[in-house]
């Protein structure tokens, strides 16, 4: 059985994944091929036409799709707001990529509208995707809506390995819920609490805040991260515990109010404007007067880190409450939230819980996934495969002949060395900067080995070169990628960690002296543990650095430019590398030389 997922109706990080008998084997973000961030309005059309033509490769035609998933259910939106937003949003999406049929009639779309039945504009898009590549278009196409924070905790669930667990799905908002506690055991998933976006959205309360602080509403919470260990306890904690009360032992674990009181509304105007309020209020301006790319602003950086402890201390008090209501020892966790790599190490460390899984791609890109496993298993009555997720190398392939291609037709010296990394880990050690390509691409926001840049992390002065190079703030964290063997040279009590989206605190100021670039001013960092099995070239590497260095672990940030998402295609990468200062590309067995 095959179901294809999708972010739907149109919002922001939309992707399309493949589940194939049970197992996950395709997923690609829309922004890695419109080469828009966040992918803001526009509709997963050219990640759907990938999953085709992955599909096509192994000789399966769209006929042969059982079902296609999506991760929101339209009908839940509020009537009066939301559902006219988001509805509108998705025409104008399908409009600008010219996927409208308008002979369906005004009418039809002003039902689908009230209904709030967004399918049909759905299964257009699907159809716009199959013709676009060249294929007949069945003449039945299934699509399943599923609760966003359902299709959150099937993420979080059906890759963690756990056959039983709590699930903590925690974001800005999905219909109208923000944070959703969940028993699940044998696949069928029990909602324990659910809290309304309107007095419990930890997303919306940090976005607000860091579009208070100039660091944008997308991009804001992942840059306050990073910018928080920067400041201290001050006068804008204390004002933003009087919104937010902590209480684990209570009825829910934290509440957030507006003006003494608890809105409970699903109405998306209503629900900004609890956060917008409560960020005036904190900051007192709408807008700090400051240049994020300058020096650093006293009042700014403590107010990042009040919203990052305040975060830090919900997300504990949830997962307490979640113990102690549902009995589990292991917690698994999807959601915007959970992108908060710092708030998971706090989790982590406390060992409420015996085990904690967070699923790679905890934003919206991953709840297609999620939706597309749901479906699977409890509509079509399919039985998903168990097991730990061990890697995402989930993207459209590029065959060496297109990389070759490529090479050649670069003009840049380049010789072809294959698997053999020495020389690469040569040039770092030396200095070198050099951005790394190979295979298929990572999902999800963080570089993994495929599409990443790599340097030296014992040469304290890259920390600011590297952002300078990338055009990101000088003050933003940079990340390892390390053996998994020599994880506790390195870290306290660390655990294996494949996907970047988990912090560990440095054994001490010792390790950290030894490798400054990847250690933050908190001697905190965010890093990516690597087996040979998971992926051999980038182990090789490492292991090659190490030979050469004596430090196990590099330098690894994400292969793009400021404001871009990660390259996706080799063109892409060759054309970053050429615009900014690195020395060397390492692409699928090929070494490229900038001078």
């Amino acid at each position: 059985m095959i179901v294809i997922g999708f972010q739907w109706p149109v919002e922001h990080d939309h992707a399309t994944v493949v589940i194939l008998d049970g197992k996950l084997v395709f997923a690609a973000e829309e922004e890695r091929f419109t080469r828009h961030k966040h992918s803001e309005g526009e509709p997963p059309l050219n990640s759907l036409k990938e999953a085709f033509k992955f599909l096509k490769k192994q000789g399966i035609k769209p006929k042969d799709v059982d079902a296609y998933a999506v991760n929101w259910d339209p009908s839940l939106f509020s009537v009066k707001d939301r559902r006219f937003r988001a509805y509108l949003g998705s025409v104008i999406g399908m409009f600008s990529y010219g996927a409208l049929d308008f002979e369906e009639g005004l009418t039809s779309y002003a039902l689908d509208l009230v209904k709030g039945d967004y399918m049909k504009l759905a299964e257009q898009l699907i159809r716009k995707a199959i013709i676009d590549i060249g294929e007949e278009v069945p003449s039945e196409i299934k699509i399943y809506p599923v609760r966003h924070h359902l299709a959150h905790a099937a993420s979080a669930y059906y890759f963690s390995g756990f056959n039983s667990a709590t699930v903590l799905t925690i974001d800005g908002a999905g219909e109208y819920e923000s944070t959703v506690i969940w028993k699940v055991k044998d696949g069928n998933f029990e909602p324990i609490l659910s809290m309304y976006a309107s007095y419990a959205s930890l997303g919306f309360l940090y976005e607000k805040l860091m579009q208070g602080i100039r660091l944008g509403r997308l991009e804001g919470p992942g840059k306050g991260m990073g910018l928080a260990p920067y400041g201290k306890p001050s006068r804008y904690y204390d004002k933003l515990k009087e919104f937010v009360k902590i209480n684990p032992d209570g009825d829910e674990p934290y509440t957030i109010y507006s003006n003494g009181k608890v809105v409970k509304s699903k109405d998306l105007i209503k629900i900004l404007s609890v956060y917008y309020d409560i960020a005036e209020k904190v900051i007192r301006t709408k807008v700090l007067n400051w240049n994020p790319r300058g020096e650093l602003n006293e009042d700014a950086v403590n107010i990042a880190w009040a919203v990052q402890k305040i975060t830090e201390e919900a997300v504990l008090a949830t997962a307490k409450w979640a113990k102690s209501h549902t009995g589990e020892d292991r917690v698994a966790l999807a959601g915007g939230v959970a992108l908060n790599a710092k708030a998971n190490m706090e989790l982590y460390y406390s060992r409420i819980f015996n085990e904690v899984f967070i699923f790679p791609a905890v934003n919206d890109a991953g709840g297609p996934i999620g939706a597309a496993a749901y479906v699977y298993e409890h509509v079509l009555g399919g039985k998903m495969v168990h097991g730990r997720l061990k890697n995402v190398y989930l993207g459209p392939e590029y065959d060496d002949e297109v990389i070759k291609k490529v090479v050649q037709d670069s003009k840049f010296r380049a010789e072809y060395v294959g698997d053999d990394v020495n020389a690469i880990a040569d040039i770092v050690a030396k200095g070198g900067i050099v951005t790394w390509y190979q295979g298929r691409a990572e999902l999800g926001p963080r570089a993994l080995g495929n599409r990443s840049i790599v340097a030296d992390p014992t040469r304290k002065e890259y920390w600011r070169l590297v952002n300078d190079i990338k055009g990101r703030e000088w003050w933003r964290p940079l990340a390892p990628s390390l053996l998994d063997e020599d994880k506790e040279v390195y870290f306290k009590d660390p655990t294996s960690h494949e996907f970047m989206i988990l912090m560990f605190r440095y054994k001490d100021e010792e390790v950290c002296k030894r490798v400054p670039v990847t250690c933050h001013v908190d001697m905190t960092a965010r890093p990516q543990t690597v087996t040979r099995d998971q992926n051999r070239t980038w182990y090789d590497l490492i292991k090659a650095f190490k030979d050469l260095k004596g430090e196990g672990l590099i330098m690894n940030t994400s292969f793009n430019l400021a404001g871009e998402p990660l390259v996706e295609t080799p063109q892409d990468a060759l054309r970053s590398f050429a615009v900014k200062g690195f020395d060397a590309m390492y692409m699928q067995g090929w070494i490229i030389y900038k001078r």
